[in-house]
């Protein structure tokens, strides 16, 4: 206000009493400083309104002291229409510029807050910001940055970016490195170009990706991008690759990564010998010391066969307790060495969770590419040999032969007329009565599977049913076991069980109880007369998963038999976990038990712990009348066996003949299994 009066005052009296050319100088001068100084003070509304209107006002009143006119009166309205419009003028401006100011406050703002979280997420996560200048020099390198790659601030700044990550000795910077190099030549932007370097001796992957920067004039100032530290990640994918090509338990290759190698090593015509090794006893390891100590026992051996090959020798694991060798540059000579040297290593005795572990080792040899020239060829060669090392008593080797070629070959024919014969509905079932000791009545019968061959005549259940095992036929065979058996006893007198034997790897199968609800409904049999033989080899592998499956067959009022009791290696475990409603003892103790005080003692002792569990004693391979005659002496509840009765077709077992009596009234002759 003070400087309007200032500035309105003299030039206001020199323009009332000036005229001609300096009054126009005057009245020029006059409104240029009040336009002037109205533009000046737009920024500040309120400054700029009050020297507006205190300019008017001096001018008005210096005009009224000198006397009032038309033509004073009209420059005075004039004058005033320019206050007003320098007002709006003044107002928008004012308003613009405080939305301005507004805005570079917030947007400084932001900066900030943008920059806080850019440094905390640098320093608290592998991610760093680089830029480089024009010269594609690192600039103004972060202390995140200078921590990842190991160097100081002076070190690092305006070391060129090509420079730093060169390093060429380290796998994968090469290539990594070419690709970096032309994006930058090219002032192409990039992402996650991965490239390998050693930091303080260690090795670090790191990830980068840039974007070209250019300044107001379009000219390239440099790079900016973001670095990660990503060696975690790759090796996570690392080991997961490697995890993919090996065994997770000993390190070894696995088979899709031995097979790999093989097909690699035939392809190229290389000769080689392919070494198949099984291990003798290892289920028992298993069962009797858990799985913990079979793993355990697993790497062991592993380690035993890297320590008696050569370094280009490649040893893996296929599964379970195979494993296989791949062996060059060695003669006859040197692979039975080989050999000797793995069962020996093999049968040491090792100590696992202080307890004293033993397995044994047979072997299978093939050479290639003369026992095989396709991978799966050589494998089958090599397997061929050691089904006969095995078979040859086993903890031995075997070469492969033609000789075994053609038994691998013949089991191969069996296996597919076998899965022919149960399409055809070629095989049939025999029975084999169960007799009570003190009546002789029949209680009911064990159902056994036979083959006519049309060629070779009746093919033992010995010969095909471990093929059946093998190549998964078992599953289909017992199937058909269970519904037939089944069909055929529901039209049996007196109320006669039926007995059948389940594999342990159908017993396995989840589909088992469905498929014998399933054939109760079908056939009208009552649950129970239906009784299931398993022997203790169903509970080597899951023994919670076999109890359940016991459990839920005992629910549907199903028997369970335990078959060959007295042959595994836990069956007390078994009979304390499920309550077996027969025991059966083996043959193995009953065919000299009147010559032989050990097989005494150990029926009797069966015979009491089945009593006093509560559960009946089922005595099979009876074939004498003395047998008989000392079985029923100590307690044996059921008789089985050639010396009653052999397996028979259902049409051709009419009677079982009366060959045991104690007294003779007691005993029912010609009895008969199969009236209707």
């Amino acid at each position: 206000m003070i400087n309007a009066t200032l500035l309105a005052s003299f030039p206001g009296w020199a323009i009332v009493h000036a005229d001609g050319l300096a009054l126009a100088y005057m009245l020029s001068l006059y409104l240029g400083t009040y336009w002037s100084a109205s533009f000046m003070l737009t920024a500040l509304f309120p400054a700029a309104c009050s020297f507006t209107v205190t300019h008017w006002l001096v001018t008005v009143a210096v005009l009224c002291m000198a006397g009032l006119d038309w033509e004073r009166v009209a420059l005075i309205v004039l004058f005033g229409t320019g206050v007003v419009a320098a007002l709006a003028i003044t107002r928008q401006q004012s308003a613009l510029f405080r939305e301005s100011v507004i805005q570079e406050i917030e947007l400084a703002r932001k900066t900030q807050t943008i920059e806080v979280l850019l440094k905390e997420h640098e320093n608290q996560s592998s991610d760093w910001l680089w830029q480089t200048d024009d010269g594609l020099r690192i600039d103004q390198p972060s202390s995140r940055f200078m921590q990842a790659i190991a160097m100081d601030e002076a070190t690092l700044s305006g070391k060129p970016i090509l420079e730093l990550l060169e390093q060429v000795s380290i796998d994968f910077n090469r290539e990594a490195l070419a690709d970096l190099e032309a994006n930058l030549i090219r002032r192409r932007s990039f992402r996650d170009v991965v490239i390998s370097l050693s930091v303080d001796s260690r090795a670090a992957w790191f990830s980068i990706s840039g974007r070209p920067v250019y300044d107001a004039r379009n000219r390239f100032a440099g790079y900016r991008g973001v670095m990660a530290d990503v060696t975690e990640a790759r090796q996570a994918q690392a080991r997961a690759a490697h995890l993919a090509q090996h065994d997770a338990l000993t390190d070894l290759p696995n088979r899709a990564n031995f097979s790999t190698l093989l097909r690699r090593s035939l392809a190229r015509g290389r000769s080689f010998a392919l070494l198949s090794i099984d291990l003798d006893g290892f289920k028992a390891v298993n069962d009797s010391f858990g799985h913990s100590a079979g793993d355990a026992t697993l790497v062991e051996i592993a380690r035993r066969l890297q320590e008696n090959v050569g370094s280009k020798d490649v040893v893996a694991r296929l599964g379970d307790d195979e494993f296989v060798i791949q062996a060059w540059g060695l003669e006859i000579e040197q692979l039975e060495i080989l050999c000797r040297q793995i069962i020996e290593a093999a049968g040491r005795a090792m100590i696992i969770d202080n307890q004293t572990v033993v397995v044994g080792a047979s072997i299978g040899v093939a050479l290639a590419p003369a026992d095989g020239a396709t991978t799966a060829d050589i494998l089958k060669s090599a397997d061929a040999a050691l089904y006969r090392a095995k078979n040859d008593g086993r903890g031995t080797f075997r070469f492969f032969s033609p000789e075994l070629d053609k038994e691998l070959q013949l089991r191969q024919q069996v296996i597919q007329e076998l899965r022919a014969a149960l399409t055809r509905d070629e095989l049939v079932l025999y029975y084999q009565p169960v007799f009570d000791a003190q009546s002789g009545a029949i209680t009911g019968a064990e159902a056994l599977i036979r083959w006519p061959h049309s060629e070779r005549g009746m093919i033992s259940p010995a010969e095909f049913i471990p093929l059946a095992e093998e190549s998964g036929l078992i599953l289909v065979l017992g199937n058909w076991v269970i519904e037939q058996a089944c069909r055929e006893a529901a039209s049996w007198q007196n109320e006669r069980r039926i007995s059948i034997n389940v594999s342990p790897r159908q017993f396995s199968d989840t589909d088992l109880h469905t498929h014998i609800v399933s054939v109760l409904e079908q056939t009208g049999l009552a649950p129970s007369r239906l009784e299931i033989e398993v022997t203790e080899t169903v509970f080597i592998k899951e023994p919670q998963v076999a109890l359940d499956m016991l459990c839920r067959l005992r629910a549907l009022g199903v028997r369970v038999a335990l078959d060959d009791f007295g042959t595994g290696y836990s069956s007390l475990s078994y009979l304390r976990s499920f309550p077996f409603d027969r025991i059966k003892i083996d043959r193995a103790f009953v065919q000299e038990i009147g010559q032989r005080q050990n097989d005494q003692v150990i029926v009797h002792a069966i015979v009491d712990i089945a009593t006093g569990l509560g559960m009946k004693i089922t005595a099979e391979g009876i074939e004498t009348r003395d047998q008989a005659d000392y079985l029923a002496g100590i307690g044996c509840h059921e008789f089985q066996g050639f010396f009653f009765a052999r397996p028979a077709p259902a049409g051709e077992l009419l009677r079982a003949a009366d060959r045991y009596a104690r007294p003779p009234a007691q005993l029912v002759t010609q009895q008969t299994l199969f009236n209707p």
